[in-house]
């Protein structure tokens, strides 16, 4: 436009036309800034594992899962040694000790997987579990929660009854053991959907770039602008690194820059994240708002803020007319509503610039985060095993006297 100013093929040029100190050496330009704006980065966003049917496991880290797992299988053996030792004598030897801990461990590993996946079991249904004894004993025997017996009543023989073994766990070691577990499983489960309904809303990421520090430090991803404009003249005098970084990059690789801002934004709809256009922020806030697959965002901070101007050849007798219509637009807010017009009312995508600039990827929890959750099972089981070896030291008392 500069050129086509010059050479006296155009009188006024208008649009998003950045004033720079080198154009104003050529050109002027009609009053202040009609509009700020600045460059940043536009991509383009996919589906984050839209093809992966085990995305449910994304909330916990592989060793966690393995954690989880295993973790009901070992508590599980605690639960049956208590139940075991609250079982009295008597009916431990009629029934076998290999035979009833097996029984009571299946009991237990069952009981703890189910809570952990918040149903219940079809032991919690019953008051009362029925186990065959080897015996020819014709009486079966009721045991209460606490393992004192009741009173024995006439069945079918070789079978016991033990409520004890049911819904109710009324000795206090007990308790304790599955208060640590049931506090322990709502951790468990109250983190994981939090973080799947996270990696659920968050389930868009471009290329896995975040900021223009990324898109530097990375070579899968091209990126360019226009070539023969203001903003690849930014790069290649900017003094600060990484922008400097980026101007090489565009020198060197002549294939990454666009002729024209349209090419610009087709290359990276058609690009399936192989590309980034760098170029103006409002330009490119449009481009994504009016974008029908809803399928590029922009990336990081906004840089190089600058402001659009109305350029036209020097001595130009009407310079001054649109200098003060320009300042009275501002005054009237004609500038601002313009803006909402098409770039912000005029939008076919939900996302905004704010949640396209920030999206990403959560991480997954890690077992380093979870070991605290851990440390309760074991705690609640050396609390348990004080309070059960009180209970039996109060219980020897009583019988002594």
């Amino acid at each position: 436009m500069v050129a086509q100013l010059l050479e006296c093929e155009a009188d006024l040029a208008v649009g998003d036309f950045f004033i720079t100190s080198e154009r104003e050496n050529f050109i002027a330009f009609a009053g202040p800034c009609w509009m700020e704006s600045s460059l940043t980065l536009y991509g383009y966003q996919k589906e984050l594992e839209e093809r992966n049917i085990f995305v449910f496991f994304r909330p916990f880290s592989g060793s966690l899962w393995a954690m989880i797992v295993f973790t009901p299988i070992i508590f599980s053996l605690v639960v049956s040694l208590f139940r075991y030792c609250n079982i009295p004598d008597g009916i431990r030897e009629k029934i076998g000790k290999r035979r009833l801990i097996s029984f009571l461990y299946r009991q237990a590993i069952w009981q703890l997987f189910a809570t952990l996946n918040q149903q219940g079991t079809e032991t919690d249904s019953d008051d009362e579990v029925t186990i065959e004894v080897n015996s020819d004993d014709s009486k079966t025997i009721e045991v209460n929660s606490d393992g004192s017996e009741k009173s024995p009543i006439m069945g079918l023989g070789k079978k016991l009854k033990c409520t004890c073994l049911g819904k109710s766990k009324t000795t206090c070691s007990s308790r304790i053991l599955f208060g640590g577990w049931y506090f322990f499983a709502i951790i468990v489960v109250a983190t994981y959907t939090a973080n799947l309904a996270s990696n659920f809303i968050a389930n868009t990421i471009p290329s896995g770039i975040q900021s223009v520090d990324e898109l530097v430090h990375q070579t899968q991803v091209q990126y360019g602008t226009v070539i023969d404009s203001s903003a690849e003249r930014f790069f290649n005098l900017s003094p600060i690194n990484t922008y400097k970084t980026m101007g090489v990059h565009m020198k060197n690789n002549k294939g990454v820059m666009v002729e024209n801002v349209r090419a610009g934004i087709d290359r990276v709809r058609n690009g399936s994240g192989s590309y980034i256009f760098v170029w103006d922020s409002l330009a490119l806030q449009y481009a994504v708002n009016t974008n029908p697959d809803c399928d590029t965002r922009l990336i990081g901070r906004d840089f190089d803020h600058g402001g659009y101007g109305f350029g036209m050849r020097k001595g130009m007798p009407y310079e001054e007319n649109f200098t003060l219509a320009l300042l009275q637009m501002k005054d009237d807010y004609f500038i601002e509503k313009l803006r909402n017009k098409w770039i912000y009312d005029n939008k076919k995508c939900d996302s905004t610039e704010t949640e396209n600039a920030k999206v990403g990827s959560p991480t997954a929890i890690e077992l380093k985060h979870f070991g605290g959750v851990f440390a309760i099972l074991p705690i609640a089981s050396g609390f348990a095993v004080v309070v059960y070896c009180v209970s039996c030291c109060l219980r020897r008392c009583r019988y002594c006297n």
